[in-house]
């Protein structure tokens, strides 16, 4: 069925002016831009529709003196209901209305169920079942004369924006409005991170390529003489390993073997392969397992780090590349990063026998550097804070969580001075990371003793050795899976809420409250840090200063030479804040790491930035 809309055309400053008056009047309205171009330096607003309960409008920007930067400022006193708050901000912030106060339904939802990166048109036929025709989307926004069929296309997307936004604020209480206001309020640090972007040495970066092109060549080498072409024509096909080792395997051996749940093919993930590997040491068999998973890390760094940064980064006359941030998307709210994903940078390690840094890679501007804190250990910080475990936060604080259960695992005492000078001792507090993280995320023995490569009974003695050193951190997963029974929900420490479904899952119900409650830090670290530089510039310093950046638990900014000791302070005081807002008098003892250098992997403490 066809919808004509009934709204009123706006075309001159006067009409424009009386409607947003109405619109402030009666409180929240939904707001949609249609644009000639998806960036305002490329192209202008040329539409904007406006509706709530009373007010239906269609602004067209073309027939209005001024244009929409001439016209923002009169969007001041309305209170503004959005889908992708992103994108209408950045048009605001073009036209020097920065402070325009826009509320993004897609939050509101997300404070209520959880994260998500969904399309309008997708939410709309979930939640009220209304189907979106999106073929006037793509059409050209610049035409001097819009077609009626276009301009019921503009208006129905705020018409539609402002069902969704009464559907979800019914729902919503206190903690659901919180929750929205925290993810609403990193929009502003995120579009400046997607704008200014972040430096590609290419040079430095084509020699690192290079070398991982050597090691990708070395592992084909020796999977090759143990597995012809003949029997596996491409390396890279899981389902023809998959087909091989069906067919060459015994039965015993494929009975334990992981199968992927969309296909049912056997897994030959570079996890499964390595686990695998533990299962048959010191056979031919190891040999090859962790040669295909060699093979599938080294690809996967070529894939997602190796030419592709550097294509990113010729896309732009300033070498830099840029990354969009996607507030909210995981189903705990943390951040997802695509295209190209910097959270997946890994730090620096051995890369199979070869020292790599993709880090390096990103540098500073000319007579700059870049600054970076990243909280320490914040997943179990919370994890402490969330239980109440005083002896978790106690070794978080002024202990070491991990040489604590790596003495456990070694028999003999181990500490992070002993680690740097023995291999073996290192790689024991490596293994107990693994034992507290798998925690974390909800591991049982016999997960915990593949990824380990050992007995499940030894698996089992490290796990009742944590249970018993941190019992309220331990315990803290069965009293959320008591609340999930109870109500399919988890309520969140921001005050935001998670839909778990009619089934608690053990891992999530582990996990979950401990992703959440380390993004609520970062999401206020973000919201203040910006706010911090806006201040500073506004002040006349730190004029070159630009937020870059946000990893996981950490935010990287690039500033002039002289101003880097005094932005890191500033740093560390908003982080440091940021943690007390969500556990406010909590000890705040060995919180962040970090530094200034020339590069993201060369990243020194200033001992006088205090």
């Amino acid at each position: 069925m066809t919808i004509t809309p009934k709204y009123t055309m706006v075309s001159s400053k006067t009409a424009l002016s009386a409607a947003l008056r109405k619109c402030a009047e009666k409180g929240a309205t939904a707001l949609d831009f249609e644009t000639t171009s998806l960036v305002p330096k490329e192209g202008r607003v040329r539409l904007v529709s406006l509706c709530n309960k009373t007010c239906h409008y269609l602004v067209d920007f073309d027939q209005i003196e001024g244009g929409f930067r001439g016209g923002a400022r009169l969007f001041h006193d309305g209170e503004w209901i959005v889908y992708n708050k992103g994108f209408e901000l950045r048009w605001f912030i073009d036209a020097g209305c920065p402070d325009t106060v826009c509320r993004d339904v897609g939050n509101l939802r997300k404070a209520i169920l959880g994260g998500g990166n969904y399309k309008l048109m997708q939410l709309l036929n979930w939640d009220l079942d209304i189907e979106m025709d999106k073929t006037e989307q793509a059409s050209n926004w610049a035409a001097p004369e819009l077609t009626q069929s276009q301009l019921d296309y503009a208006y129905l997307d705020a018409d539609r924006t402002w069902k969704l936004w009464r559907y979800w604020s019914d729902q919503a209480d206190e903690g659901h409005w919180r929750g929205m206001a925290m993810f609403d309020d990193m929009v502003p640090a995120v579009i400046e991170m997607e704008s200014t972007g972040m430096l590609l040495d290419h040079r430095a970066h084509r020699k690192l390529v290079a070398n991982w092109t050597e090691i990708k060549e070395a592992k084909t080498e020796i999977i090759r003489d143990m597995v012809s072409e003949d029997e596996v024509a491409k390396i890279t096909s899981g389902a023809q390993w998959s087909d091989y080792f069906a067919r060459n395997m015994p039965d015993h051996f494929l009975d334990g073997w992981p199968r992927t749940e969309k296909t049912g093919h056997l897994s030959t993930t570079g996890d499964t392969l390595r686990k695998l590997a533990g299962t048959v040491p010191g056979t031919p068999l190891e040999t090859f397992f962790d040669a295909l998973a060699d093979f599938k890390k080294v690809s996967k760094y070529l894939s997602s780090f190796g030419d592709t940064l550097v294509e990113k980064s010729a896309l732009h006359k300033d070498k830099r590349v840029r990354a969009r941030f996607n507030i909210g998307a995981a189903k705990t709210g943390r951040f997802s990063c695509s295209g190209p994903n910097l959270q997946q940078v890994p730090k620096d390690q051995q890369l199979l026998g070869e020292y790599t840094s993709v880090r390096k890679s990103f540098v500073s501007g000319m007579g700059r550097k870049l600054v970076s804190l990243d909280y320490s250990g914040i997943e179990l910080r919370v994890l402490g804070q969330l239980s109440n475990d005083e002896q978790l936060l106690e070794d978080m604080i002024t202990g070491d969580i991990h040489s604590e259960v790596a003495t456990k695992i070694a028999g003999r005492t181990i500490t992070k001075a002993s680690c740097k000078n023995s291999k073996d001792d290192d790689a024991a507090r490596s293994k107990a990371k693994g034992v507290s993280f798998g925690i974390i995320y909800g591991s049982g023995a016999a997960g915990l003793a593949v990824n380990m490569r050992t007995s499940v009974d030894e698996a089992q003695s490290y796990i009742d050795f944590w249970q018993g050193r941190y019992p309220n951190a331990f315990n803290l997963r069965y009293d959320v899976m008591d609340e999930v029974s109870r109500t399919k929900f988890i309520r969140m420490v921001d005050g935001g809420t998670v839909y778990m479904g009619k089934k608690p899952d053990l891992p999530k119900c582990s996990n979950y409250p401990v992703q959440r409650a380390a993004l609520s830090i970062m999401a206020r670290a973000i919201t203040r840090h910006k706010i911090s530089l806006d201040a500073e510039r506004a002040a006349g310093r730190q004029r070159l200063t630009q937020f870059l950046s946000t990893i996981h638990d950490a935010i990287i900014d690039e500033a002039a030479n002289g101003d880097c000791v005094s932005l890191l302070k500033i740093m560390e005081e908003d982080m440091t804040e940021a943690y007390l807002d969500v556990f406010p008098g909590a000890s705040v003892g060995r919180l962040v790491e970090g530094g200034v250098g020339p590069s993201w992997g060369e990243l020194k403490e200033m001992e006088n930035k205090k």
